[in-house]
């Protein structure tokens, strides 16, 4: 195979493809991902040589921010393209709190590039005459850069010499391009001009010329380009209100000044060029999303961030000396970043002034919130990563293939001469569940998640099978407690805290291996309501836990009277068989832990936390009143959880809605185990009727589904009907109200202010209706 890259200097679909497979044979990789593009080889021209294909990078909206500034005005989102959690979120928070307080003002203070060739001359008066006579040609050297371009004026030449060397600063306006490429050219035209001019001077000539001599700090931090400038200088400033930096902050305007000064004098000692935060993170986010020359991020990312109080307010300000971008030329012509920069509003001529003034208010909104979360702890918790003493060869997306599935499927199969032949990935499913993007959030180096496969295989006897499946490969517990610790280090210091404090104890903990010990039961009525189950893994070495499952089909139809029914019905088997017998199945072990009853009044804390942070943030869905409604229930958790435990408990499913209910055959299937406990079986009712019943429903209505249900657990057998009809069933299900309310919907309501959960409005007002009809039947 021959070293030379092929198809050199072409720019065509072939040539690409040419050194696609170049590159697959010399490094021995598929390169599956880099098949397909939706960059044009022929428009790539001046952008890239060599090409083989794109990398895609994450674009998230961060805002809305309020701009009042001299070209960016009005509540404008920035399109961050980032791989890198928390990023999007952290500025979105600062752009809110700057937002509620008013807004940012911004404004560009000037325009320059710059280029700095060095001249080297026989002595040192030679260089002194050059310099001398260099000034009296400014009328002339401006004529070479109009000679070069009408859209770049020379406004400053800047000389500096050492010895018999001469660096002179060319500086240059350069419109709404960068100017790199622009200074370049008109730099090299006044030299070949100087050069020319001279060639006969030998009391001026220079000896020798370099275009660069690195005066000018292309692409580097420098202190000269710090206080002259290169790129466009911006600043942007604004005024927090107390009460904002308090509620959406989550400090006072005092800490952060205070920590505000601590930093400075940090970066002092450490030789900082400038004082800031994490500014480059929004350069380079903004950067790679609208077509900027990375390269430049970092002289672009160069800061100086203040904070100082006046009066009762926090005032913020940042300038940005070196912001080093463009609307028109380089990378801003390609169709993804156009895009972006059209939705901007700068796209082309005029859009430079606006871009920089948007980059530097988004700039100063991330800063904030990232030294509030500095303030009040929640940096670290919001980038903790599950510690370990060994290296864990996890699963990755690869390892989803024969050698994978052949044991798994033998033995969940019973057939050890089963051979898998073939595995293929499958038709892509809706979504991921929740749990899975919360284990994601906290560990995001291994496979989770919900993984369609075609799998075929021969059995041991018969004729071969092809059959669609879905892997669900599974978080641990503590990740997803993590997971839920990181979004709640964005809700403030207090929430966060509560968390760390009693989220170990919550049902989410073993959550990966409980569900597979659902999935090894043999009770009929267990598994008539799960889905096929074609296999089990569970590998602590590989922190490996899968269920390999049937494909159930897509199902979003309407959830009708009959279909309630039926589901109830079909999880009553469930209920009525281990009603009475909850000391039995924890004696058994196989749910694994099990918050003790007395945690739910322990952890007062915490749901006071979740119902407060809620109310503030997201009124619109838990307002005063019914914040009072969820406060006064935590209150009084001592009393009726006492009771709530003395009600006949047994195996819940704990997550009962149609997230997670699928038809098969006319029949309700019901999987995503990972919650299942010991409770009230009244609790899956709830659930299922907040999420089904809207907020329309009637006394009637819930009294025929609790009679539905009741009649369904006492059929299963002759305890099951001694203890429904020694027990209060509607007393059950107004106590495991009150438990949904306090916990899951608290939990909910909390995390939809940093995750919006499409589903929580309706589940809200259906809830608190359900709730209103039980005040009503007493009077209240």
């Amino acid at each position: 195979m021959t070293d030379a890259i092929p198809g050199r200097g072409q720019y065509t679909e072939d040539a690409r493809g040419q050194r696609l497979n170049w590159l697959r044979a010399r490094s021995d990789t598929a390169l599956a991902s880099l098949e397909r593009t939706g960059l044009d080889a022929h428009n790539l021209v001046g952008n890239v040589e060599n090409f083989i294909g794109s990398v895609e990078v994450p674009v998230g909206l961060a805002g809305p921010l309020l701009f009042v500034g001299d070209a960016a005005r009005g509540s404008l989102v920035a399109p961050l393209a980032t791989t890198e959690g928390a990023l999007v979120a952290s500025a979105s928070r600062g752009a809110r709190a700057v937002t509620e307080s008013g807004g940012v003002t911004t404004k560009v203070l000037l325009q320059r590039m710059t280029r700095a060739p060095a001249f080297e001359f026989d002595d040192i008066a030679t260089a002194v005459r050059f310099t001398g006579w260099l000034r009296e040609q400014r009328g002339r050297l401006d004529e070479q850069v109009r000679a070069v371009s009408r859209h770049t004026r020379l406004v400053d030449v800047d000389p500096h010499q050492i010895g018999r060397r001469l660096h002179v600063r060319f500086v240059f306006e350069t419109a709404d391009a960068a100017g790199q490429n622009m200074t370049t050219a008109a730099t090299w035209q006044i030299c070949r001009w100087l050069t020319d001019r001279l060639a006969t001077e030998d009391e001026l000539r220079p000896r020798g010329l370099l275009l660069e001599g690195n005066l000018s700090g292309d692409k580097k931090v420098t202190a000269g380009s710090m206080l002259a400038g290169r790129g466009t200088r911006v600043t942007a400033e604004c005024r927090l209100r107390r009460d904002v930096v308090a509620r959406v902050l989550k400090t006072t305007p005092e800490a952060m000044v205070k920590s505000h000064t601590a930093t400075v004098l940090g970066a002092q000692q450490a030789g900082m060029v400038g004082y800031g935060v994490n500014a480059a993170n929004i350069v380079a986010a903004l950067f790679v999303a609208t077509g900027q020359d990375v390269a430049c991020v970092h002289e672009s990312g160069v800061s100086l961030f203040s904070l100082e109080t006046d009066g009762d307010d926090l005032v913020g300000t940042l300038l940005l000396p070196n912001l080093v971008v463009g609307t028109v030329g380089g990378g801003t012509a390609l169709p993804h970043q156009r895009d972006l920069l059209t939705a901007l509003g700068c796209a082309g001529a005029g859009g430079v002034r606006r871009f920089a003034e948007i980059v530097a208010g988004f700039a100063l909104a991330l800063d904030l919130s990232t030294m509030a979360a500095v303030v009040s702890g929640q940096f670290a918790q919001a980038h903790q990563r599950l510690g370990r003493a060994r290296r864990v060869d996890w699963l990755e997306a690869g390892d989803l293939g024969v050698a994978l599935l052949q044991p798994v499927l033998a033995q969940g199969l019973d057939d050890p001469r089963l051979h898998v032949t073939g595995v293929r990935p499958g038709r892509r499913l809706r979504g991921q569940g929740i749990a899975s993007e919360l284990g994601a959030l906290s560990e995001r180096r291994k496979l989770t998640g919900l993984h369609p496969v075609t799998v075929t295989w021969r059995p041991g006897e018969g004729s071969p099978r092809t059959v669609d499946l879905v892997a669900k490969v599974k978080s641990r517990g503590e990740e997803i407690v993590a997971g839920i610790a990181m979004l709640f280090s964005l809700c403030g210091p207090e929430l966060a805290r509560a968390w760390d404090r009693w989220g170990a104890d919550t049902e989410f903990r073993d959550a990966h291996r409980r569900e597979l010990a659902v999935y090894r039961r043999t009770e009929r009525v267990l598994t008539d309501l799960l889905p096929r189950c074609y296999g089990l893994l569970e590998d602590d070495e590989r922190e490996a836990y899968v269920v390999l499952m049937e494909r159930l089909p897509d199902d979003s139809g309407p959830w009708t009277r009959e279909r309630v029914d039926a589901t109830l019905r079909a999880v009553a088997g469930v209920h009525g068989h281990w009603l009475g017998r909850d000391q039995e199945l924890l004696a058994e072990g196989w749910l694994h832990r099990v918050p003790e009853p007395a945690y739910l009044a322990k952890a007062r804390e915490l749901w006071e936390g979740l119902v407060r942070h809620a109310a503030a943030e997201v009124p619109e869905l838990l307002d005063s009143a019914r914040a009072e409604i969820l406060l006064g229930i935590v209150e009084d958790a001592g009393y009726w959880t006492q009771e709530l435990h003395a009600v006949p408990r047994t195996l819940v499913h704990n997550d009962l809605n149609p997230r997670n209910i699928a038809v098969r055959d006319g029949r309700p299937v019901v999987f995503d185990w990972e919650l299942a406990t010991v409770d009230v079986p009244q609790r899956d009712v709830v659930e299922l009727l907040a999420f089904t019943l809207g907020p329309q429903v009637t006394v009637a209505e819930v009294d025929r589904f609790l009679a539905v249900h009741a009649e369904a657990v006492a059929a299963v057998s002759p305890r099951a009907a001694a203890l429904v009809a020694g027990s209060d069933w509607h007393r059950g299900y107004r106590l495991a109200l009150r438990e949904f309310l306090m916990t899951r919907l608290a939990l909910y309501a909390a995390g939809h202010s940093q995750r919006a959960f499409d589903f929580l409005p309706r589940v809200t007002e259906t809830a608190f209706r359900l709730w209103e009809l039980e005040r009503a039947r007493d009077g209240e």
